[in-house]
């Protein structure tokens, strides 16, 4: 043990030394590599040790915790796709196990923000699972009718948002910005029927303000769409905002997902790429002397410019590539006692918006079907209303109560649908 004291200070220095020997000498890139990380691995440990007060910039922890009911019943060509009967579907997600009517979930999103002179960043990480006792594994061959079965996970954790800022310019009333990393494209882009993607890449957002006439926001983005085959898409969206103090706004955007050559299957021109959108919204905000509550109108129409005749969900030799959407919110959630309503009307053919990327009510697909595979599927082709309610219960319990119902906007493609869901939840946010 003596020998033990004096040689272990000599093996760590010896250690330690070696470490620091550059890659260079040798001469491999996992190498150089691990000491790239240990570079930054020991930056941020100098950051680590730096309080809120010394770093000279404002950190924000808040979070939310979320109990929700869903019900739901949904019928697409003569069949119900929940409840009994549901897990004879073909294919189904797990043998034996119907598609419930009745779904609850419990969530937690915990954000963290951090913000200085010219530089923020934010995180959020949401942990969603259906409730229940937790799951078990299913043994293909064994027979478990009299197992207590259960519907509960512990698994469903996601990094919701994680992203970095840096103010480039900031003069008078403009201003510019680039942001890195993560978020959902509706985060960043106004749409109520698409941008629902999760999307990393590279924004920049430009601001400026003409007094009297309009504020002006345009912002752009690339983002990773499959890297393994080097597919990337783009969006761009420019609005002026409050035109003439009137409070009405106008926004364009296009969003491009299309990719030329060929896909991780070696497929070229996928028709499930095969879309640029161009969406025209206007809002309206009443101004308070009219009506006693916050009241905003909007809408949008959206058209896919590269949609194509005899497409495989059997369009009949006609394009099926617009959509439009109606609305109207009254109140507005601040406070105790505080509400708000949320009516909408949505409209979306199947080559309007890419059915991974549908932001709206959209047809209830609980087996998570591609209308490229078949073609009653998919979660376009619908037509249907909304309506959404909040109440304020206290300022950080919030109720929600939503009812939406759909069916089939055409049912030449994907043959009949019906769908509705009613949604309790309660939010307590922190």
């Amino acid at each position: 043990m003596k020998l033990l004291k004096y040689v272990l200070p000599f093996v760590m220095a010896t250690c330690g030394f070696t470490a620091s020997l550059s890659a260079a000498a040798f001469g491999t890139e996992t190498e150089a590599r691990e000491k790239d990380e240990t570079a930054v691995t020991e930056f941020m440990k100098t950051k680590r040790a730096i309080t809120m007060a010394e770093k000279g910039g404002n950190m924000m922890i808040s979070g939310e915790v979320k109990a929700e009911w869903d019900h739901r019943r949904s019928k697409t060509a003569g069949k119900n796709q929940r409840g009994r009967g549901s897990s004879n579907l073909e294919p189904p997600e797990r043998p034996h196990a119907p598609y419930g009517t009745n779904e609850f979930t419990t969530e937690v999103n915990l954000m963290l923000d951090y913000r200085s002179d010219r530089t923020w960043g934010a995180i959020r990480f949401q942990f969603s699972n259906p409730a229940g006792i937790v799951e078990r594994e299913h043994k293909p061959g064994y027979d478990h009718r009299d197992i207590l079965w259960g519907s509960g996970k512990l698994s469903d954790i996601v990094m919701r948002k994680a992203y970095m800022g840096y103010n480039i310019l900031e003069q008078g009333a403009s201003r510019l910005d680039i942001e890195i990393g993560r978020r959902r494209l509706y985060d960043v882009f106004d749409s109520q029927v698409q941008f629902y993607n999760m999307a990393d890449g590279i924004v920049l957002k430009y601001g400026n303000s003409w007094e009297g006439i309009f504020d002006l926001s345009a912002k752009g983005e690339v983002f990773v769409v499959d890297y393994t085959v080097n597919h990337f898409a783009w969006v761009g969206q420019i609005g002026f905002l409050d035109i003439a103090n009137t409070g009405f706004d106008l926004e364009y955007s296009l969003i491009t997902w299309h990719k030329d050559g060929v896909n991780r299957y070696n497929h070229h021109d996928a028709l499930g790429s095969r879309f640029a959108i161009s969406q025209y919204t206007t809002s309206y905000t009443l101004s308070p002397d009219l009506i006693r509550y916050k009241t905003r109108l909007y809408g949008a129409i959206l058209h896919n410019h590269l949609a194509r005749r005899r497409h495989n969900c059997h369009s009949h030799d006609r394009k099926v590539d617009d959509a439009w959407y109606l609305g109207v919110i009254v109140g507005e959630i601040k406070k105790k006692n505080d509400w708000s309503v949320d009516a909408r009307y949505e409209w979306v053919q199947a080559q309007a918006v890419p059915e991974t990327d549908v932001n709206g009510i959209g047809r209830d697909n609980p087996r998570r079907i591609s209308m490229y595979n078949e073609r009653k599927q998919g979660y376009a082709n619908y037509k249907g209303y909304i309506f959404d309610t909040f109440y304020a219960v206290t300022d950080n319990l919030t109720v929600e109560a939503m009812f939406s119902r759909v069916h089939q906007e055409t049912k030449r493609i994907g043959h009949k649908h019906r769908s509705y869901t009613f949604e309790l939840a309660t939010i307590y946010a922190f």
